[in-house]
């Protein structure tokens, strides 16, 4: 591994760690309501849930988003889009907050002059401008995403440390796959169909009691 690739892989890494400093654990993304509402009981279901939002939901959505907000000058239009196309306020505000932090902490950090974005436009533009691969960015981003997700499920069904690792290694192909298709998609593959996860969200807004903020 070249010096230039490894410093890349442990950018990305520090970028979307846990312990980077935007907040991601407050957010479980409609989670908490679905196993609230036995929606979510098992590593099975939860399995299932997480493959489903990689497929066809917002998952597949962000990652898209970061390849395009990385191949693209027009960023600022296709932040306008991201939010349009979140479909509860909550959703807003995850990707907003979080968004804002990441670039607040780009330029307090490494200097990197970032507008105030939501999250996946911003990944994809600091990835650009820090000359990290593209696929890397994606694949990172996503695996991010599900780890969080996990943690929020070994918390509130509750799972063992065990079986949580082991969804996230069943789901380590259709990471790839959804990567490889981010990759290759366009602004017209912008859609989702998983419309519990964003009933979910909407839910969640009224949910009480609650732990996490989306």
């Amino acid at each position: 591994m070249s010096l230039h690739i490894e410093e890349q892989f442990l950018k990305i890494q520090q970028w979307m760690s846990p312990s980077f400093p935007i907040g991601s654990f407050a957010y479980s993304h409609g989670l908490e309501w679905a196993i609230e509402t036995g929606r979510i009981f098992d590593a099975n279901s939860l399995n299932e849930w997480l493959k489903t939002l990689l497929e066809n939901g917002s998952a597949k959505t962000d990652a898209i988003l970061v390849a395009l907000a990385y191949q693209s000058e027009e960023y600022e239009d296709l932040n306008r889009l991201a939010i349009a196309l979140c479909p509860s306020s909550e959703r807003i505000s995850e990707t907003r907050l979080q968004g804002s932090a990441f670039c607040q902490i780009l330029v307090d950090v490494w200097g990197t002059d970032l507008s105030d974005l939501v999250l996946p436009i911003a990944l994809g533009q600091a990835a650009k401008k820090h000359e990290i691969d593209l696929h890397l960015t994606v694949s990172s981003y996503l695996h991010a995403f599900c780890s969080n997700l996990i943690s929020v499920a070994l918390r509130l069904v509750p799972l063992g440390q065990t079986s949580g690792q082991k969804v996230l290694r069943n789901l380590t192909p259709i990471i790839a796959e959804a990567t490889h298709h981010a990759l290759c998609a366009h602004q017209d593959d912008l859609w989702s169909n998983c419309f519990i996860s964003d009933v979910a969200s909407m839910r969640h807004e009224t949910q009480n009691p609650r732990i996490f903020k989306t």
